[in-house]
C-alpha cells in the first residue's frame, strides 16, 4: 500500500485513477446532431431549417435547447440566422477563414510580417502543384487578370481587385480546396497592402511589377514546369515584402518628419 508520506510520479498517479466522463447535455447532443447532419450533407447549404418550435418537437427537446443549440452552431459559421426569415444552413466558403484573420490583425495578434510568412509557405507550394493541375480554364482564367492590369487604366482598387483574383485562380488551379480557402483568405487581408502600396508609388509602376511577376509564374505554370513556378512565386513574394518593408520604412520617415504630407496630401505631424 502506498503510504501518504511517499511521492509518486505522474505516470503513478495515471495508473491509480480514471478521467471521468461526463455525459453531453441535451444542447450538446442536439447540437452534435444538426451538426452532423450538415456534415453528411443531409441538410445543404442554403437549406431553411424548420421554426426552433417545430424542430424542438422533432428532437423532443425544448425551443431553449435548439436555440442555445443554433446559437452555437450560428458562432461556429455552419448556420447563420436571417432576420424575418429563420435560420438557414450556412454556404461555407473563405469567409470562415479570412473574419478571423481580419480580427487577427485589427487586434495586432498577428504582423504583416507573419502574413508574408504564410504566404512564403503556402503560395509556393500552390504555384507548383497549379503547373502540375491546371487546367486550360484555369490558365485562360489567369492570363486574362494579367491583361487586365497591363491596360493600364485601372483604378487603385481594380488593381488591388485583380491582383488578388490571380493569386486566387493560381490557387484554384492547385485543385485543393483547403489551400483554395487558406490561399483566398489571406490574399483578401492583404488588398489593403496593396492599395496602400499602388496609392504611395502610383499605379504605373505597381501595375509593371505586378504584371512582369504574374506572367513569369503563369509561363511556368503553361509549361508544366513545377519547380520553375515555385522559384517565379518566390521571386515574386521576396519583391513583396522587399515593397512592404521599403513602404513601411518611407511611412515611418514621414511620422519624424514635422509638416509632411503623404502622397494623398494628408498632413503628419512629428
Amino acid at each position: 500500500m502506498i503510504g501518504f508520506n511517499q511521492s509518486l510520479s505522474l505516470g503513478g498517479f495515471s495508473t491509480l485513477y480514471k478521467t471521468i466522463v461526463r455525459d453531453p447535455t441535451l444542447t450538446e447532443r442536439t447540437q452534435q446532431q444538426l451538426e452532423q447532419l450538415i456534415v453528411d450533407r443531409h441538410l445543404q447549404p442554403g437549406d431553411h431549417l424548420p421554426p426552433q418550435e417545430e424542430l424542438a418537437e422533432l428532437l423532443g427537446v425544448s425551443r431553449t435547447v435548439v436555440r442555445e443549440a443554433v446559437n452555437h452552431l450560428a458562432a461556429k459559421g455552419l448556420l447563420e440566422g436571417r432576420r424575418g426569415s429563420g435560420v438557414y444552413v450556412k454556404v461555407m466558403n473563405s469567409d470562415a477563414i479570412r473574419e478571423p484573420i481580419n480580427l487577427l490583425m485589427r487586434a495586432q495578434a498577428i504582423t504583416r510580417d507573419q502574413i508574408m510568412e504564410a504566404r512564403e509557405l503556402l503560395e509556393v507550394k500552390i504555384s507548383g502543384l497549379a503547373a502540375k493541375r491546371a487546367t486550360s480554364q484555369d490558365i485562360e482564367a489567369m492570363h486574362a487578370t494579367i491583361e487586365k492590369m497591363a491596360a493600364g487604366n485601372l483604378s487603385a482598387a481594380e488593381f488591388a481587385a485583380t491582383d488578388v483574383a490571380f493569386h486566387n485562380l493560381l490557387a484554384r488551379a492547385a485543385e485543393n480546396p483547403l489551400f483554395l480557402a487558406m490561399a483566398n483568405s489571406i490574399n483578401d487581408v492583404m488588398i489593403n497592402l496593396r492599395l496602400l502600396y499602388s496609392n504611395r508609388y502610383g499605379m504605373a509602376q505597381a501595375a509593371e511589377l505586378s504584371v512582369q511577376d504574374h506572367s513569369q509564374i503563369l509561363n511556368q505554370v503553361k509549361a508544366r514546369d513545377v519547380e520553375g513556378a515555385r522559384r517565379a512565386m518566390e521571386k515574386h513574394l521576396a519583391r513583396t515584402r522587399q515593397m512592404l518593408e521599403d513602404l513601411e520604412a518611407s511611412r515611418a520617415e514621414e511620422k519624424r518628419v514635422p509638416g509632411f504630407s503623404d502622397a494623398r496630401g494628408h498632413q503628419i505631424s512629428s
